[in-house]
């Protein structure tokens, strides 16, 4: 009885490694559409030309809309090379409660409305993969990542929309291990730093500095041979800060916000 459980464990192992690793190079050889929703938090601190601060606070649901092409292959002799394009776009409609300050006394004045939001953000991420245990199922992916964020939110009660800018870099890790039934779970976490931070609310200026870090839990299922259903929850921040001399009236932004996106994948190319 004993030889038997040692034949099969034996078989197990010799099967094993190309199911895994078959399973994780599938998750990150495809192309996906993807729709999520995204709770809203933030507060932030306006300030006017005399220096004095006022809290304001929105909050809502984003919908979230993306695209995302993950690659793992041989490049330039360099194999397991991990490349990820991720574009969204995000709209809502925020409540947005605090004060509007005038632009000629620099008084605040209590404002609570709706408020029309949207935002776009394009990310980068190059890694190289390395497979651990005999089986070969699990994956370890260190990764550098740049990125571009975006958004604007229109209030009729300042007069004018604000707009906020900026380009970021990255560094993180993307561990992801193969389990039973086709599934492949996966974990990454990422810290940054903004680049050109720029926030125009009738004035224009550069922000001192902003950091970033995000968290995101994944299941991808394989249902057919080339189709893929994958669901993330991820965990963003972002924080900036004001200018030393302030000369218009910016609203430093400190928030974090919670996405849960819903993913339809292809091994083959969806364009």
């Amino acid at each position: 009885m004993s030889r038997t459980i040692q034949t099969i464990a034996l078989a197990a192992i010799l099967t094993a490694p190309a199911f895994a690793n078959d399973a994780i190079q599938q998750v990150n050889n495809q192309e996906s559409l993807s729709i999520g929703i995204a709770p809203l938090h933030a507060s932030e601190v306006a300030y006017n030309p005399q220096g004095t601060s006022f809290v304001n606070n929105e909050s809502g649901t984003r919908y979230l809309f993306g695209y995302d092409n993950a690659r793992t292959r041989t490049i330039f002799g360099i194999p397991n090379l991990y490349t990820d394009l991720e574009v969204s776009l995000g709209f809502a409609t925020l409540g947005y409660y605090g004060n509007s300050i005038s632009q000629t006394t620099g008084a605040g004045s209590a404002v609570n409305q709706p408020v029309s939001y949207t935002e776009e953000a394009v990310r980068i991420r190059v890694g190289r993969s390395y497979e651990f245990f005999e089986s070969n199922n699990v994956a370890l992916t260190p990764f550098l990542g740049i990125s571009q964020q975006a958004w604007a939110r229109d209030s009729t009660a300042n007069g004018s929309a604000t707009v906020y800018d900026q380009e970021g870099i990255e560094a993180g890790v993307l561990v992801q291990a193969s389990l039973p039934y086709n599934l492949v779970l996966g974990a990454d976490a990422a810290v940054g730093r903004a680049l050109g931070a720029v926030l125009f609310d009738g004035g224009f200026g550069n922000l001192t500095y902003a950091g970033t870090s995000s968290f995101a839990l994944k299941l991808d299922h394989r249902t057919f041979k080339d189709w893929h259903q994958r669901l993330e929850i991820r965990q963003t921040f972002l924080r900036y800060g004001q200018p030393a001399n302030v000369s218009a009236f910016f609203e430093p932004r400190r928030s974090s916000e919670l996405a849960i996106m819903l993913e339809v994948g292809t091994e083959t190319s969806l364009f």
